[in-house]
């Protein structure tokens, strides 16, 4: 690992990168720049872009103030009722580089319940990083439980195939239960190909 999980959540929790979302385009880059730079590895997409995909009929979402992210935004989905399958009501956003047989991705996302359902402590949701399409394989899938407080998350996997630019993404499926969810930036790095010593 080329750093560690503490030195990782001081960066992400750090203002020098961003103290809110870039206002322009020039400040954008020069953010992801200094972002892309200090993170492990080699980031995949914009963690800045907030224009996230929500499938489902029983899915609202909108962009909410986050004081406690230095991001300043975070986008809550809303869930109604429990779905027939979790993934029938999602929230998504395309990977745009290539992804090579061997590497391994680390993913760094920030979550929390903003509503349990009835009953429970914390929202159920399904997070994986892959194709949501034929063959729907994936390189990495994770059960998340967010508590009520912000909290940085933290998952790994090693590709098994090659996905060339634009077929992965990382989908969040929340049709578990009527729930709150509230995602923070979310932060696709490739390590490289994975030590296999």
């Amino acid at each position: 690992m080329r750093n560690t999980r503490s030195a990782l959540m001081s960066l992400l929790v750090g203002t020098a990168f961003f103290a809110s979302l870039p206002a322009s385009a020039q400040d954008a880059d020069a953010a992801l720049q200094a972002l892309d730079a200090a993170l492990p590895g080699e980031l995949l997409h914009n963690p800045f872009d907030l224009e996230w995909e929500a499938k489902g009929n029983d899915i609202r979402t909108k962009v909410v103030d986050a004081e406690a992210l230095t991001s300043g935004k975070a986008i809550s989905a809303r869930i109604k009722k429990k779905q027939q399958r979790a993934w029938d009501s999602s929230l998504g956003v395309e990977i745009a580089n290539p992804v090579s047989k061997g590497e391994e991705i680390q993913v760094f996302f920030w979550a929390r319940t903003k509503k349990a359902a009835a009953g429970k402590d914390t929202a159920n949701v399904g997070m994986f990083v892959g194709r949501n399409e034929e063959p729907y394989d994936y390189i990495l899938s994770e059960d998340i439980l967010p508590e009520t407080e912000w909290k940085l998350m933290n998952v790994t996997g090693v590709a098994d195939a090659d996905y060339p630019a634009g077929s992965l993404k990382v989908e969040y499926q929340l049709g578990r239960a009527a729930q709150i969810v509230e995602f923070g930036p979310v932060y696709v790095s490739t390590l490289g190909p994975k030590d296999s010593s």
